[in-house]
């Protein structure tokens, strides 16, 4: 027994020796067929998680579109709504200014037409004043007149 221990002796060991190849063999057939099916599910297992990713990927850039697009709305429904208030405000500003404009005209045209019936009352006592003057001047011309005629028949 010790000698079909050790590998030496009898044909015994050659057929051991023999099954032991073909053990081996069917071990590696058996190994290499179980690494290339790990493989390939390894590879099946890759390529559904890769299909699986890009289909997130894909889903999430579609629903970022989408949220952009909602708050770019969003956005443009705001700024509607300032323009609008804005254009009210302007109109409001322009509305008041023009009447501003037109009490500051309306008082100046009062004043001025108080200073022309100033100017116009003060002209017309003045002409009075003149045609007072220029009466009594008048009169005492003709009085020196009358008394210069009456004096040069005196004499």
């Amino acid at each position: 027994m010790a000698s079909s221990m050790n590998g030496t002796g009898g044909s015994g060991n050659g057929a051991d020796e023999l099954r032991y190849r073909n053990y081996l063999n069917q071990m590696e057939r058996q190994q290499d067929a179980d690494i290339t099916e790990k493989e390939e599910t390894h590879k099946a297992k890759i390529s559904n998680i890769m299909n699986t990713h890009d289909e997130s990927e894909g889903r999430l850039k579609k629903d970022y579109d989408v949220k952009i697009s909602e708050e770019a709305e969003t956005l443009d429904r705001k700024l509607g709504l300032v323009r609008e208030r804005n254009t009210i405000l302007v109109n409001q500003e322009r509305e008041n200014g023009e009447r501003e404009a037109d009490s500051v005209k309306l008082q100046y045209q009062q004043k001025i037409e108080q200073e022309k019936r100033i100017g116009d009352e003060q002209l017309s006592r003045l002409q009075q004043y003149y045609k007072k003057a220029s009466e009594e001047l008048a009169k005492t011309a003709e009085k020196e007149r009358v008394r210069q005629s009456q004096k040069g028949k005196s004499t």
